[in-house]
């Protein structure tokens, strides 16, 4: 009878403890990188180029839950403005209508709806990635970092498929992205 009262107290004092909370982050601005790179090749040149970028002004949060991923999420806000190749006249362009159309598209944006660990212990990411106001599900491959408080993806989009065609196929309709996040605790 001793055995059953104290099992009893035991398995009520586990089922009274609070679950731990899934861990919250706002994304470090200063620590995260959004960086891209597309390959180009110039009115009467014979061959592609890749060009580089970043942007610079971005937001977003990050739950992450280790012990159940379907509690974690992801939400990130890019303004296409701070786009920077390093080369004002090409940052100035890509601003414009033939691009990213910046005044009327002040924002891209991803919010996930279902993250999953997958069998390398990365997590898999499906959202809605918004740019030029269309929204596409796409699924990445995020891999934490050592601390758990970041990681890194790469994936690729085409261009196209959010009606930004200009001079494709000399501007290459894939561009690979790379989102490197660190986050601070909420």
């Amino acid at each position: 009878m001793k055995t059953t009262f104290l099992t009893i107290l035991s398995a009520l004092a586990l089922v009274s403890q609070p679950a731990i909370a899934a861990d919250k982050y706002e994304i470090d601005s200063e620590k995260t990188k959004v960086t891209f790179k597309i390959q180009n090749k110039p009115p009467g040149a014979k061959d592609f180029t890749e060009v580089d970028g970043k942007f610079t002004d971005f937001s977003g949060s990050v739950v992450f839950d280790d012990t159940d991923p379907s509690k974690s999420s992801v939400e990130m806000t890019i303004k296409p403005k701070s786009v920077d190749t390093a080369n004002k006249k090409r940052d100035d362009h890509l601003r414009n209508q033939d691009f990213f159309k910046v005044k009327e598209h002040t924002e891209m944006t991803f919010k996930s709806k279902k993250v999953t660990k997958n069998k390398d212990g990365h997590f898999d990411v499906e959202g809605e990635f918004t740019l030029l106001g269309k929204t596409k599900t796409i699924t990445v491959t995020f891999e934490p970092n050592k601390e758990k408080n970041g990681g890194k993806t790469s994936f690729q989009i085409k261009r196209s498929d959010y009606g930004m065609n200009y001079r494709v196929p000399d501007t290459a309709d894939e561009v690979d992205i790379t989102l490197e996040i660190i986050g601070k605790k909420k």
